[in-house]
């Protein structure tokens, strides 16, 4: 759908004049105008593929692409430094760095938080590609591969 074609009809106009006066929205309909333009001053924009606009009696969206050389989760290239861990993340990877052998139980000890919660964190660590498994759940050990930040 294109922005010219679709219409700025408020469908509840007394909660939009109200939410206007309250200055929680703008009078004139320009948000998809400005969706737009905010894309396309985004650093790495291409006009292809262009932000998508679809709109049906009950909802309205849009679909705002990625660049294609926008990295994935997990994909770096070792620089984590925009990489911010919690405090707890930082404290496991600095037990493991201490004992690469250490379990999820002797974690979870160590820190006074549930095993469920240790769980989470390494996962989180592994996804972000900064820490990863190499053997058995019960006799293996981690390797941390980044140095991330708190």
């Amino acid at each position: 759908m294109d922005i010219k074609d679709v219409s700025s009809e408020r469908r509840n106009p007394i909660l939009a004049n109200m939410m206007a006066q309250l200055d929680y929205i703008e009078k004139r309909g320009n948000g998809l105008t400005r969706i737009c333009n905010e894309t396309k001053a985004l650093e790495g924009y291409k006009d292809e593929p262009k932000p998508v606009f679809k709109s049906t009696p009950t909802q309205f969206q849009t679909i705002i692409f990625a660049s294609s050389d926008t990295p994935n989760v997990g994909d770096h290239d070792g620089d984590m430094s925009e990489t911010k861990l919690t405090e707890r993340q930082q404290k496991n990877l600095n037990l493991i760095k201490e004992s690469p052998t250490i379990t999820g139980k002797q974690m979870s000890e160590t820190l006074s938080v549930s095993q469920r919660t240790i769980e989470c964190d390494l996962s989180a660590l592994q996804k972000l590609g900064v820490l990863k498994h190499e053997g058995k759940d019960n006799d293996g050990m981690w390797i941390v591969l980044v140095q991330a930040l708190i």
